[in-house]
């Protein structure tokens, strides 16, 4: 498929620059459609289903009912400081849920709003970001779930949690760092929304979610290291029932690969974007 010549093309509106100071003024100009996007995709996912909103927690307790069965029975992994296991995946497996869900929602979120990107000009990205916000809900279900454990089993939470905020926002943007170029390429070649869901089948087992990062021998960390979501899922277990704060390198490190996500991410999606009409 080929792409029409740039020259073609009428010349990119200012807040259409790829340029992520331009990235925040879009989201502070838009904040109301950003919120009505939201709005309109939570209930449209709901829609017509019987047990509605209930899903949000029944969905992510199934997942950790069945994984924590299999593992505690069958595979028995060891967990750090024998932290109780359901306990240990769930804030493995939580994070990843919201991070898999919003990847996979973004990664359409263009092509399932053709309405609104022929009918009027707005910055796109408000459709990826969107996508990836309403997929909070998700993590307030695993704090609830997380809050829930943790009473079950006895422990109280740290003041450590107080880094939660950090490293939700670090989470988020790195997905949406990620999202953006997937939608865009998902316009031109519609094979991309399948390529992701194979490599998130993969991603999920090269993160340690259900296992123990000390488990990973030397030679592999190197792998772990350029995870954003290996880092991540490591400092929401130190923070959360470990007691202590995430090493800081650790957690800058995820920083500026969050970072380094969203700037080239960003990037790719508004140099693509003025072509998205043609392709709708």
């Amino acid at each position: 498929m080929t792409i029409p010549a740039a020259e073609t093309r009428p010349e990119t509106p200012a807040f259409g620059r790829a340029h992520l100071g331009f990235f925040a003024i879009n989201v502070w100009r838009y904040q109301e459609l950003l919120r009505h996007l939201m709005i309109r995709d939570i209930k449209a996912q709901y829609k017509q289903s019987v047990l509605g909103y209930a899903w949000i927690i029944l969905n992510p307790i199934a997942q950790l009912l069945i994984l924590s069965f299999v593992f505690t029975t069958a595979l028995r992994p060891a967990t750090q400081s024998g932290t109780p296991y359901p306990l240990f995946l769930a804030t493995g497996l939580l994070p990843w849920i919201f991070f898999a869900n919003a990847v996979t929602s973004a990664t359409s979120s263009i092509t399932s709003g053709p309405n609104l990107i022929t009918s009027v000009y707005f910055p796109r990205e408000m459709l990826v970001i969107a996508a990836v916000l309403v997929r909070l809900v998700d993590l307030g279900a695993a704090l609830i779930i997380v809050g829930a454990l943790l009473i079950l089993n006895g422990q109280s939470v740290s003041w450590t949690a107080v880094w939660l905020p950090f490293l939700i926002t670090i989470h988020i943007l790195f997905v949406i760092g990620f999202a953006l170029p997937m939608a865009a390429l998902n316009l031109f070649f519609r094979d991309v929304r399948f390529l992701v869901t194979t490599a998130l089948s993969l991603w999920f087992f090269v993160t340690p979610i259900f296992y123990s990062l000390s488990a990973v021998p030397e030679r592999y960390r190197l792998i772990y290291d350029l995870n954003p979501n290996a880092r991540l899922i490591q400092a929401y277990r130190w923070a959360l029932f470990e007691g202590v704060s995430p090493p800081l390198e650790s957690v800058a490190w995820a920083g500026v690969l969050a970072g380094l996500s969203l700037l080239v991410g960003y990037y790719v999606f508004k140099k693509l974007e003025p072509y998205f009409a043609d392709y709708i």
